[in-house]
């Protein structure tokens, strides 16, 4: 055989075994990739919370959050505390498509999104705004 064409296979070779390991580590810990709220986060059955703190000033009266996405295994829960208490919480799974608003005052906050053996994707964004009534 010639040199260019085992050099080619020998790299089809890493990348398989690249793959395989990725899909071995997702099966068996879990796995999510992403960045929110820019990117859409790939979940491969995994369970964990991820946390991020707003802060709110005050001209802001609600914390508009938009999250879609599809679950084809396990749920994500997400909730807003402000000093360890709950402000507000809601529960997805399957195919959603949701816009969610919760009441908000001046001060810090923290958005808590927490999953339990997810697969699929969800897109995130979140932003505090004011509304007429």
């Amino acid at each position: 055989m010639r040199p260019s064409i085992l050099k080619a296979m020998r790299s089809l070779l890493v990348l398989v075994l690249a793959a395989l390991g990725l899909y071995w580590y997702a099966e068996r810990y879990g796995l999510a990739v992403g960045y929110p709220p820019f990117l859409p986060v790939f979940y491969w059955k995994y369970t964990g919370e991820a946390q991020y703190s707003v802060r709110v000033t005050g001209l802001y009266d609600v914390l508009k959050l938009k999250v879609s996405g599809r679950l084809d295994e396990g749920r994500l829960q997400v909730a807003l505390l402000k000093e360890g208490r709950e402000v507000g919480q809601r529960a997805f799974s399957g195919t959603f498509q949701e816009e969610v608003r919760f009441p908000v005052e001046a001060g810090e906050y923290l958005l808590r999104f927490r999953l339990e053996g997810a697969r699929g994707q969800v897109r995130y964004d979140w932003v505090a705004t004011k509304f007429a009534p």
